[in-house]
């Protein structure tokens, strides 16, 4: 917590935050980005839940927190959250808790047909997380327009979309887009704030520096100055049920999700002259 008391005294705001990893398509980094920035947020002091909705649980399984037949997830608990929620999160470290997630999280859409509930659900749920004195909530999605994403963008502060270099990553992208104005328009809520994270970046591939040339171009407004380097350091991590940051050796994979998270979160004036972890 020393290190939180630094940087709020040089202007770290840790106020509360909701952070969701969205696109409608799937394996472009949108787990190993929530994983990533819930761990490295912790170790800037803020008090962090992942709130899995993706029905296949890999945020779950890669702390190897899938719950038992009888452990509640998001299903069960978003209609009960003051309720239920302090006994559904699993704890991962200190600081760090996750509600999990399993196939019945697919049945949402139809648990939450009605509207007043797609709107309020992951609210609900955000709201129990801080008065619960969390900082910060990462919220991995599936990649499907379901009720799950479809409250995740009425609750959320920021929206960060993982882009990869390909054409349906880009069609992702756009479809991403024009939802969350349309889910904004539809419950007459104010927007999220938009962020564009072009992950899966291979710098001996031209198809990549097309890829960065058109986000600058066309999204330069969401777009975030760093990008995610491919690597093999991410899936060695999860085989062992960690992430980059469980150990101090040294890795452009740390790096470019150190960068990503300072920016995300601000932290970059306070942590100018530090050196890193």
């Amino acid at each position: 917590m020393r290190l939180r008391e630094f940087l709020e005294a040089r202007g770290a705001d840790y106020s509360f935050k909701v952070v969701a990893h969205v696109n409608l398509r799937g394996g472009i980094g949108k787990t190993i980005s929530s994983i990533t920035l819930a761990t490295r947020a912790v170790q800037y002091g803020f008090k962090t839940c992942i709130l899995d909705l993706d029905s296949q649980g890999s945020a779950s399984l890669a702390f190897g927190k899938l719950p038992g037949e009888d452990d509640p997830i998001f299903y069960d608990v978003w209609q009960r959250p003051t309720e239920m929620l302090p006994g559904a999160l699993q704890r991962i470290e200190d600081q760090l808790f996750i509600l999990p997630s399993s196939l019945e999280n697919g049945l949402l859409d139809i648990n939450m047909i009605n509207p007043s509930a797609q709107k309020n659900a992951v609210r609900g749920v955000c709201a129990e997380l801080k008065a619960n004195h969390f900082d910060l909530v990462v919220i991995d999605c599936p990649p499907s327009l379901g009720t799950a994403v479809i409250s995740t963008i009425c609750a959320a502060d920021i929206i960060v979309i993982p882009v990869a270099s390909d054409a349906f990553s880009f069609r992702g992208l756009e479809i991403t887009l024009n939802e969350i104005s349309s889910i904004c328009q539809t419950f007459s809520i104010r927007p999220p704030q938009i962020r564009i994270l072009y992950t899966k970046f291979d710098r001996r591939i031209k198809i990549s520096h097309d890829a960065a040339a058109r986000l600058k171009a066309n999204y330069a407004q969401y777009l975030i100055p760093i990008y995610i380097r491919t690597s093999t350091d991410f899936l060695k991590a999860l085989e062992r049920g960690e992430t980059v940051f469980a150990h101090s050796q040294k890795s452009h994979a740390k790096d470019d999700y150190d960068l990503y998270v300072r920016s995300l979160l601000h932290l970059d004036s306070a942590l100018a002259g530090e050196e890193d972890d």
